[in-house]
């Protein structure tokens, strides 16, 4: 397990990649004799050591704090002697080679920058996972809506809808509506970007039990599905997947058959991408994001059914999760596309129920 580290001259916070591998690594540290306390932000804080509009990213619930000096030494041994490696988080200004003994690694950015925290490659589930186009291999908001002016939608002609083709005229920049121009896409990360902060604001909102009971039921809800640790046994396997991304508290069902198999299917997931012109689904208010805007050490867990019916029990699968914990943006099964073609894709959107400003927490 990778594990980022930040340091004040008072405290030595480890943060883990979920609230569930914090309690266990707590309970194997405090088990063993170590001394572990609670997280708190006001040390970083008081040396200026998050970003302005991140207090976000300090959770609680997956950092905790070994102290300083031999206590420290003490606990980040023990962590890396178990297997871990530690890294230097990217709040870590100026990161030394060591902390109270223990080598910590600064990691390489995907821009080529030494930077603090991004991590570059894995092995995550059992496969080799590498960022690519200048992504990390976590979502950020800095990379999650960059301007691609080049058309993601199928070409199509005037004559195919005169009265459409020009309203939507003046989005481009060309007479074949296959570029766009500049103002549109600037608007079209300005509404992306506030569609990822109601996400943002949405996750934050849901407490991890209520969401890890409910994804519980789901998955009891499947007679034979199991927890998926190495997904090398999956290659080439027909059946249903849920992908469970803890630190969003969310979660995504998916479907796949054998020529494509479940591992080939979630690895597509982790290495797709969303253009610009298709990160807003219906509109900017109610609009989910898209699993493939997420990065693969986002998924935390994995469960996996294998059966060759897998599209017939897609959305029945679906449909045992609360709505407010879901990433899938429209219902399972093999017709939902039939269905969008009959009654309109509007009417078979996924939608997000976000409050109303008033109602949202400061």
């Amino acid at each position: 397990m990778i594990l980022e580290i930040t340091t004040t001259p008072r405290e030595t916070l480890v943060w883990a990649p979920t609230a569930q591998d914090a309690d266990q690594l707590r309970r194997e540290l405090t088990d063993a004799g170590f001394l572990v306390m609670d997280a708190d932000p006001w040390e970083l804080n008081a040396f200026g050591r998050i970003p302005e509009g991140e207090h976000a990213e300090f959770d609680p619930a997956r950092i905790f704090n070994v102290e300083i000096g031999a206590e420290a030494n003490a606990s980040l041994q023990a962590l890396v002697d178990s297997g871990h490696r530690l890294v230097w988080h990217r709040w870590q200004p100026r990161p030394p080679r060591k902390v109270w003994g223990a080598t910590v690694s600064v990691q390489r950015s995907s821009t080529g920058i030494t930077g603090t925290g991004t991590v570059n490659s894995a092995v995550h589930f059992g496969i080799p996972v590498r960022a690519t186009r200048g992504l990390s291999l976590r979502m950020t908001r800095d990379t999650y809506a960059r301007i691609s002016k080049r058309s993601s939608l199928p070409r199509w002609s005037r004559e195919m809808d005169p009265d459409f083709w020009d309203l939507v005229d003046e989005r481009y920049e060309d007479d074949d509506h296959r570029t766009y121009t500049d103002a549109w896409c600037q608007e079209m990360q300005t509404q992306a970007l506030a569609n990822f902060d109601l996400n943002m604001t949405h996750f934050a909102s849901l407490e991890h039990e209520a969401f890890d009971a409910a994804l519980q039921r789901a998955v009891a809800s499947q007679r034979g599905m199991v927890e998926v640790t190495d997904l090398r046994k999956w290659d080439g396997v027909a059946g249903l997947y849920v992908m469970v991304l803890d630190e969003y508290r969310q979660a995504y069902v998916g479907a796949t058959n054998e020529s494509t198999g479940i591992l080939k299917r979630i690895k597509q997931h982790w290495t797709g991408t969303k253009p610009l012109d298709r990160l807003i689904w219906g509109d900017p208010q109610t609009s989910i994001l898209s699993i493939d805007s997420f990065r693969a050490l986002d998924t935390t867990r994995i469960f996996a059914l294998k059966t060759a019916r897998s599209f017939v029990g897609e959305n029945p699968l679906l449909e045992q999760f609360p709505p407010e914990y879901m990433l899938n943006r429209i219902p399972g099964g093999r017709d939902v596309a039939k269905l969008a073609a009959i009654v309109g894709v509007d009417k078979v959107i996924k939608r997000r129920e976000f409050p109303a400003p008033d109602d949202q927490p400061s």
